[in-house]
Parts: structure tokens; C-alpha cells; sequence
């Protein structure tokens, strides 16, 4: 019984609620349009506002983003007061800044909102973001591009100092070796061949046709004639020394026999004698002695000379010919060879090859350098497509506006339809 009478009470409630505010329905419905007209005076009163949208691309340096996109975010909210800003009541006619975000999944994309009471002016004001963000990266990448000239410049001069002064010197060096080494080498063989081993073979033919037949004389007129002579002059004193002592044993068999006066002469004649044979003596002794050095001092000696000349002195010089034939010339030649083949070769293959590769080395550094200053590599800040205008005004949105209004007021009246009736009709306790 209690449930049925309490459903009965809230019908008849909601009865006595609809029942009010279909009494109050005029003025329901003037207070919701009063509300709503004057809402749509209010903003159709207000000067529109339009928004511009960009999306730039932050500036980079060997595909190294520049600015730190968290730290330049927060710096740009700053400088553009995004967070207040209505802080100037004439700032819409000169455009503010009302959200400069990161783009989502791009680590290097900012996303610019400005509005403004134009789509011009809310374009300037998002170029001058776009102007300020340049103007902080335009120190460094000037200083990036002057590194990077005078790299380049310094890499032209190195190719530059290569191709007119190594390459240059090499080629001189080579010239140098061609007219002069080589022709030194020519000099030399000839001054072996004109001077030396003629020198040589006068020398041999000296020993053989002057040196050799005259020791080979003088051996034969000592063991043939001055020992001969030699051995005539023992011979003559021998005889002499035999008649001087035939004569000395006659005068001492008669000297007894003689009176004084012949003995003395005797005597005298006996001394005279044994001089003459002492002399003979003696003469005998030095000429043979003579023939005795002659046979074992002279003779060996010359036949020694001549032996030397003839196996050992001459030999050596067809020795030292046959060397400079076989040595000296060609080593010269093979020295000349060396040269022409080897030296200068390796001479040339330094400017073909080492030369030439230093020089393709430093133009691929070159090539690089350039193109770190390419856009590839290295780029300010800039818009990315083009500017996102709306053609019509982001603020006030006048439809929602009238809208909200309307539900406002509509529900506005019925709750003031309700505390008035509350106010009037008070509930009595039952």
C-alpha cells in the first residue's frame, strides 16, 4: 500500500512540475529568447578572428637537428607569451601566437597556430616565428659554411701546390737525371774505354816491347859477356900472379948469392913483387866476388823483375782491363739502366699514380665538403608546404554560441520558474 501511494505521489508530482512550467511557458520562452538575441548580438558584435596553421621544419647541420626542439619549444612559448595570450587588448589586431607544438612521431617539426583579425596578419605573425627561429640557427651555420670554405679553399690549394709544384719538381728531377746523370754515366764509360784501357794497353805494350827485351839484355849481357869479361880479367891477373910469384921464388933462390948491394935491390924487387901480387890477389877476389853477386844477386833479381813483369805485373793489367770491360762498363751501364728503367719509372708512377691519387682523394674531399653545404646536409628552418588558411573565422563560433545560448537560457527560465514557485508556494508538511 505504502509503494502504491508513493508512486502516486511522484505522478502527481511530475504532473504538478510539467503543470508549472506549462503555466510559465511565455515566459520560458521570452527569457530563452532574450537570452539567445542577445547572445547573437554579443557575437555577432565581435570582430572575427581567423587562424593561420604552419608546420616548419627545424634547421640542421649534418642531418643534426640545430636547436634542441624541447628547449627551442619552450623558448618560442616564452618570447611569444603563448601562455597569456590576451594579455594586450589590441594583440589580435597584430597577430598573436596561440600554440607552437611538436608534430607527433617527427622528432624536427614544430606545428605554429597565430591568429589574428585577418588571414594576412595571422600569416606575417606566423612568418615572424618562422624569422626568429631562422635567426637563431643563422650564426651557426654561417660559421658551419666559413669552416667549411675555408676548408675547401685550403683543399684547392694542397690540389693546387701538387699539380704546380710537386708534380713540377718531379718532372724537373727527371730531366735532370736524363741530361745529366745519364750523360755523366755516357762520360764515364767513355773516359773507361778512350783513356783508361788505352792507358792500360799502352802500359802492357810498354812492358812487353821495351821493359821485358831489356832485362831480358841485361840478363844476357851479364851472364853472358860481362861475366865472360869478368872471368878474362881473373884469368889475365891469375897468370900475372903466377909470373909475379915465379919471379919472387927466383930472386930469393939467388938473393944468398948476391953481394950487398944486389941483395938490396933484390929485396926491393921482391917487395915490388909481392905488392904487385897482393893487387893481383885482390883484384882476383873482387872480380870474383863481383861475378858471385852478379850470378846470385844481379841475374836472380832481373830474372825476378822479368818474371813479375811477365806473369804478375802484366797479367794484372789485362786483369784490370778485362775488369773494366766486364765490371766497371757494365756496372755503369746496368747503373744507366737502373736509372732509366727504375728510377725515373718509379719518378713517373709518382706522378701518375701517387700523385694522381692524392689528387682524386682530396677533389672526393672536396666533392664531400661540398656537399655538406648542400640543402641535402645543411638547411635553416623553413615552412614546410604552405601556410593552412581558413577561410573562415576560428573565433566566435556563432552557431555553437547561439546554440549554448539557447540551452542557457531555456534552462536558465525553467529554473528560475521553479524558485519562484518555490518561493511563492512554499511545501507544506504533510
Amino acid at each position: 500500500m505504502k509503494e502504491n501511494k508513493n508512486i502516486t505521489e511522484e505522478e502527481i508530482d511530475l504532473r504538478e512540475l510539467f503543470q508549472i512550467v506549462w503555466n510559465k511557458k511565455v515566459f520560458i520562452i521570452f527569457f530563452t529568447l532574450c537570452i539567445t538575441i542577445i547572445s547573437a548580438f554579443y557575437i555577432y558584435s565581435k570582430t572575427p578572428i581567423f587562424e593561420v596553421k604552419s608546420h616548419v621544419e627545424l634547421g640542421y647541420i649534418n642531418k643534426e637537428i640545430i636547436e634542441d626542439i624541447n628547449s627551442l619549444e619552450q623558448k618560442l612559448k616564452v618570447v611569444f607569451s603563448i601562455e597569456d595570450v590576451k594579455s594586450e587588448a589590441n594583440s589580435f589586431e597584430k597577430g598573436v601566437v596561440t600554440s607552437i607544438k611538436q608534430v607527433k612521431g617527427v622528432k624536427n617539426f614544430l606545428e605554429i597556430k597565430t591568429e589574428a583579425f585577418t588571414n594576412e596578419v595571422a600569416i606575417v605573425k606566423n612568418k615572424e616565428v618562422l624569422e626568429f627561429i631562422q635567426d637563431l640557427s643563422v650564426e651557426k651555420i654561417k660559421e658551419y659554411k666559413t669552416s667549411l670554405d675555408n676548408s675547401i679553399s685550403d683543399t684547392k690549394r694542397e690540389i693546387d701546390f701538387i699539380q704546380n709544384v710537386n708534380v713540377k719538381d718531379i718532372k724537373s728531377q727527371i730531366n735532370i737525371i736524363k741530361e745529366q746523370e745519364i750523360k755523366d754515366i755516357d762520360r764515364q764509360i767513355d773516359i773507361l774505354k778512350t783513356q783508361n784501357i788505352k792507358n792500360i794497353d799502352r802500359e802492357i805494350n810498354l812492358l812487353k816491347s821495351q821493359e821485358v827485351p831489356t832485362l831480358k839484355k841485361h840478363i844476357n849481357f851479364l851472364s853472358k859477356t860481362h861475366i865472360k869479361s869478368l872471368e878474362n880479367k881473373i884469368e889475365y891477373y891469375s897468370k900475372n900472379l903466377q909470373k909475379y910469384i915465379s919471379e919472387t921464388n927466383k930472386i930469393n933462390q939467388y938473393i944468398e948469392k948476391l953481394d950487398n948491394t944486389s941483395s938490396m935491390i933484390a929485396s926491393v924487387q921482391i917487395l915490388n913483387y909481392q905488392n904487385l901480387i897482393t893487387n893481383a890477389q885482390n883484384e882476383i877476389k873482387d872480380l870474383e866476388l863481383e861475378i858471385e853477386v852478379i850470378k846470385n844477386e844481379t841475374i836472380p833479381k832481373l830474372e825476378f823483375d822479368l818474371e813479375n813483369i811477365t806473369t804478375i805485373k802484366i797479367k794484372d793489367l789485362e786483369d784490370k782491363k778485362k775488369n773494366i770491360l766486364n765490371v766497371d762498363i757494365k756496372n755503369l751501364e746496368n747503373k744507366k739502366i737502373n736509372i732509366s728503367n727504375e728510377l725515373i719509372r718509379k719518378l713517373e708512377d709518382k706522378i701518375n699514380v701517387e700523385f694522381q691519387t692524392k689528387i682524386y682523394q682530396l677533389n672526393e674531399k672536396m666533392d664531400i665538403q661540398n656537399f655538406k653545404k648542400s640543402e641535402q646536409n645543411l638547411a635553416n628552418t623553413k615552412l614546410v608546404g604552405e601556410y593552412l588558411v581558413n577561410n573562415f573565422p576560428v573565433k566566435p563560433k556563432k552557431s555553437l554560441v547561439i546554440v549554448v545560448s539557447f540551452l542557457t537560457g531555456f534552462i536558465v527560465s525553467i529554473f528560475l520558474v521553479f524558485l519562484l514557485n518555490f518561493i511563492n508556494n512554499p511545501r507544506k508538511e504533510s
